[in-house]
């Protein structure tokens, strides 16, 4: 059986190559992945599951490192 953490690994740069995402990260507690975007219509180009694991996609806004 693969893991949640496998498939995000699959899928990350696909999910980072979407305009406005600035994160992707595996919530092993709760079995899904989570998509950082920028603003709430990103939303829409992001996939409700991938590879039968729920995706959750959160607002963060823009993130910038110091």
């Amino acid at each position: 059986m693969v893991s949640v953490v496998e498939v995000k690994n699959k899928y990350e740069a696909e999910l980072m190559s979407i305009r406005g995402v600035v994160g992707v990260f595996a919530d092993v507690e709760n079995n899904k992945i989570v998509v950082l975007v920028e603003s709430p219509t990103v939303c829409a180009n992001i996939p409700s599951r991938i590879e039968g694991f729920p995706v959750e996609c959160r607002v963060t806004g823009r993130i910038s490192g110091l």
